[in-house]
């Protein structure tokens, strides 16, 4: 049951705090941690809580009920194959002020499919189309006030950051609080792709990390 059911928080003066909606994916326990191998002390910075990290797929907003509840129908009858994705690469968004450090993915036509199918979808139920690229990622950190030779520096240092290849096997609807950039996000709706597989164990997963690090060296 997703959260347009639930019953709406309010403000002290009684007027409804409404959740914004948006898909994305989830990212797995290895690879947070591998994420949260990046953090320092880059000042200016504040990171992320590893539990928020997601890759945004579509952006809905503060929509109606109805309006939701047509877009989870669209998502709940697509029909995708597991695949894999892998973290690779460290950037910032702001060109001039830096807003945001994110960590990239290696290049997927499966993310892109997903992408697209997403946004079909959302302009099917009324939204009007997203106009800027699809650039997957998961947002690090956002900055304040963040000198860019600060955060140009960081990037130098992380240029060849990469971890272990993790598999989807679902999107997810997510709700958060209007002005909470960062989270706390919640999963309030998830979509299983066909053939959803079986968790790996956690000693055929430490050996698959063992291998890609060796192999890094």
């Amino acid at each position: 049951m997703v959260f347009y059911r639930r019953p709406q928080e309010t403000t002290k003066g009684g007027a409804a705090i409404m959740p914004r909606l948006f898909t994305g994916i989830e990212i797995p326990r290895a690879a947070r941690d591998r994420l949260m191998l990046l953090r320092g002390e880059t000042p200016g910075a504040r990171w992320i809580d590893p539990e928020n990290y997601h890759i945004t797929l579509r952006f809905l907003g503060e929509v109606t009920d109805l309006l939701a509840d047509e877009y989870v129908s669209l998502l709940q009858e697509m029909l995708f194959e597991p695949f894999e994705l892998q973290l690779q690469g460290v950037g910032y968004f702001g060109s001039k002020r830096p807003r945001a450090i994110w960590a990239g993915l290696k290049p997927s036509d499966e993310l892109k499919t997903i992408f697209r199918a997403h946004e079909r979808a959302a302009t099917m139920v009324g939204l009007k189309p997203e106009t800027r690229d699809f650039v997957p990622h998961v947002t690090l950190a956002r900055l304040s006030r963040s000198h860019i030779d600060n955060i140009a520096t960081f990037v130098a240092d992380h240029a060849a950051f990469s971890a272990p290849p993790f598999t989807v096997s679902r999107t997810a609807l997510f709700s958060a609080r209007p002005g909470g950039g960062g989270g706390p996000y919640v999963v309030e709706d998830a979509f299983p792709f066909i053939g959803e597989p079986e968790d790996l164990e956690d000693d055929e997963q430490q050996e698959d990390d063992e291998q890609f690090f060796r192999e890094q060296q």
